[in-house]
C-alpha cells in the first residue's frame, strides 16, 4: 500500500493522487470561486444602497446567523444521511438562489431589506453546506492524505478569495451585479457535475434512534472528550468575533482610512486572499505535527498585523499587511482544522466539524454586529480603524494565554496534551 512518505509530491499535494479527491477538489474550487463572486456583491451593493456600517454589519448578520444556530443540525444530516446526496442538494439550492437574485438585479427589485432576505437564505443553506463539504473530504481521501486534503482545500478557498474578488472589482465598480451574480450559479452548477461523479469511501452513519436534542449533544460531549478539541474550537471563536469580522469593516475603512472609493475593498480582499493561498501551501507542508499550540502560535502575528492595519492610512501599506494578515490566518485555521479533523470518530465528524464552523463562521455575527455597533455613528461611534485596533489587540490577547497554558500543561516528556 503505497504510503504518503513513498509519494514524491511535496507533502501539501499529495491528497490529489486519491482519484475521488482530485474530482471534488474541482467542484470546489469552483463553489467557493462562485461565493466570493456573490459575496463582493452583496458588500458592495449594501454599501452603494445605504452607506452605513451598520447595515453592511447586519448583512454579515443575517448571513452568518444561521450556521451559528443551525450549523450543528447540518452537521447531523452529514452523519445521518447519505453526504453526497447532501452535497449535490446543497449545491443545486445555490444555483436557484443566485438566479433569483439575477432577477431581482435586472428588475431593479433590490433594497437593502431584500439583500438581507436573501443572503439570509444563503446562510440557510451554507449552514449545513460547510459541514457536509468537511466530512465529504475527509471520505474522499485515506487518513494519511487527510492533513494534505485538508491544505488544499484552505488553498482552493483562498486562491478563490484572490480571484474572486480580482474579478469581481470591474464587475461591482460598475454595477454589473446581475453578471456577477450569474457567474455565482454557473460556479455552483460546475460544482454540482463534478460532485455527481464522486464515489465517497465506505463509512457508517449515526443511526441511534435518539432524540434530536441527545444526538445533538452526545457531539458536544464528544468534542470535549477528544482533547484537544473544544480548546481549538475556543481559539478560532474569539478569533473570528475579534479577528475575522474585522472584514465587516472594510468598505468603511477603505473609504475613510485610506481615502479610496468603497468599493476598492475588493482588492484588500484579494491581497489576503492571496496572503491565504500562499499560507495554506505553508501550513500543508507542517500539518503532519498539528497541535494546538502551534495553531494558535500562528494566530499570533495574525491578530498583531490587524492592530497594525487598523493605523495605516496608505493603501499601497494596507494592501501588503493584508498580504501578511492572510497568510497568518490561513496558517492558523487550518493547523487547528486538522487537529479536530485528526481527533474526531468519523461517525460524529459532522456534528464536531459543524461546531468547528459555528465557531469560525458562525459567531462571525456577533463580531460583527459589534464591529458594526462600536463603529457606526449610530452606536459608539468610534470608526472603522479605532474599531479594529481595539478588537485585534483583545485577540491577541486571548491567543498569548492560549499558548501559555498549553505550555503549561505539557506532560513531563514534552507532548502536547
Amino acid at each position: 500500500m503505497t504510503s504518503p512518505d513513498d509519494i514524491s509530491l511535496p507533502k501539501a499535494l499529495i491528497a490529489l493522487t486519491q482519484k475521488q479527491f482530485r474530482r471534488f477538489y474541482i467542484g470546489s474550487i469552483a463553489a467557493q470561486l462562485g461565493f466570493w463572486f456573490s459575496h463582493i456583491s452583496y458588500q458592495a451593493l449594501m454599501a452603494d444602497l445605504t452607506d452605513d456600517e451598520l447595515w453592511v454589519s447586519m448583512l454579515f448578520v443575517v448571513t452568518f446567523t444561521p450556521v451559528l444556530f443551525l450549523g450543528p443540525f447540518g452537521g447531523l444530516l452529514a452523519d445521518r444521511l447519505d453526504r453526497k446526496k447532501l452535497l449535490l442538494t446543497t449545491y443545486a439550492a445555490l444555483m436557484a438562489v443566485s438566479g433569483l437574485q439575477v432577477i431581482l438585479v435586472l428588475s431593479d427589485a433590490i433594497s437593502p431589506v431584500i439583500l438581507l432576505v436573501t443572503s439570509f437564505i444563503i446562510g440557510l443553506i451554507m449552514a449545513v453546506l460547510a459541514p457536509v463539504v468537511q466530512a465529504v473530504t475527509a471520505n474522499t481521501v485515506k487518513g494519511d492524505y487527510l492533513p494534505s486534503a485538508i491544505s488544499l482545500q484552505a488553498m482552493a478557498s483562498n486562491a478563490s478569495r484572490v480571484l474572486g474578488p480580482a474579478l469581481a472589482a470591474p464587475l461591482v465598480s460598475n454595477n454589473l451585479f446581475e453578471i456577477s451574480w450569474s457567474l455565482y450559479g454557473i460556479c455552483a452548477g460546475l460544482a454540482l457535475v463534478a460532485a455527481a461523479g464522486i464515489t465517497l469511501f465506505p463509512y457508517q452513519p449515526d443511526q441511534d434512534n435518539v432524540p434530536i436534542v441527545q444526538r445533538l449533544l452526545a457531539g458536544v460531549f464528544h468534542a470535549r472528550e477528544k482533547k484537544p478539541a473544544s480548546s481549538v474550537l475556543i481559539l478560532v471563536g474569539v478569533m473570528s468575533i475579534f479577528g475575522v469580522s474585522h472584514v465587516v469593516l472594510s468598505p468603511a475603512f477603505t473609504s475613510d482610512a485610506l481615502g479610496r472609493p468603497s468599493s476598492d475593498f475588493a482588492w484588500l480582499g484579494a491581497s489576503t486572499g492571496f496572503g491565504a493561498l500562499i499560507g495554506a501551501l505553508a501550513a500543508g507542508s507542517f500539518t503532519q505535527q498539528a497541535t494546538l499550540r502551534r495553531g494558535a502560535i500562528l494566530a499570533i502575528p495574525y491578530c498583531l498585523l490587524l492592530t497594525g492595519f487598523s493605523r495605516v492610512t496608505d493603501f499601497t501599506v494596507a494592501i501588503l499587511i493584508q498580504i501578511l494578515v492572510g497568510f497568518f490566518y490561513i496558517a492558523s485555521f487550518t493547523t487547528l482544522q486538522v487537529v479536530v479533523q485528526e481527533v474526531v470518530t468519523e461517525n460524529f465528524r459532522g456534528r464536531v466539524m459543524s461546531m468547528f464552523n459555528i465557531a469560525w463562521a458562525g459567531l462571525v455575527p456577533i463580531g460583527s454586529l459589534l464591529m458594526g455597533l462600536l463603529a457606526s455613528d449610530n452606536g459608539f461611534g468610534l470608526g472603522s480603524a479605532d474599531t479594529i485596533g481595539l478588537t485585534s489587540l483583545i485577540c491577541v490577547g486571548y491567543v498569548i494565554s492560549v499558548v501559555f497554558w498549553d505550555t503549561l500543561r505539557k506532560t513531563p516528556n514534552g507532548s502536547q496534551t
